[in-house]
């Protein structure tokens, strides 16, 4: 696949970001200047906050124009993340604790219900010999 980026445009940049990294070198030392220091330093931060409310609302309108389900369904592999999480699942483990729990409350039920049917049958025996309950 072609690089989507010209050399020209990175030549840009770059020389771009030189020359705001020198001039901000310059600015800031201005700003240590005694007459008109404060005043350049105050500038700066208002100019800085001003451009942050600008930055923020058109990253909010960027988003809002996303169509962030086709985006994903282009760039992401969809079956692949999903059948990693599969991977990730221990089944075996899940069915055992299941069938663990499953198991324990029906041994616990058919317990109950075996000492209920032997005291049923122990007092029928009783009734049956005349014995005295005890």
């Amino acid at each position: 696949m072609p690089d989507p980026v010209h050399p020209a445009v990175t030549v840009a940049l770059g020389a771009v970001a030189t020359a705001c990294g020198g001039a901000a070198v310059v600015y800031r030392g201005a700003e240590g200047l005694p007459v008109v220091g404060s005043w350049l330093r105050r500038s700066r931060l208002e100019l800085q906050a001003r451009g942050e409310r600008v930055l923020a609302a058109g990253i909010e309108v960027i988003l809002d124009e996303l169509d962030l389900n086709t985006l994903a369904r282009q760039r992401i592999d969809l079956i692949g993340l999903a059948n990693e999480v599969v991977d990730g699942i221990d089944l075996p483990a899940i069915i055992r604790q299941s069938t663990d729990s499953v198991t324990a409350e029906v041994m616990s039920d058919v317990r109950t219900q075996s000492e209920r049917a032997d005291d049923l049958v122990s007092g029928f025996v009783d009734r049956l010999l005349r014995r005295e309950p005890q």
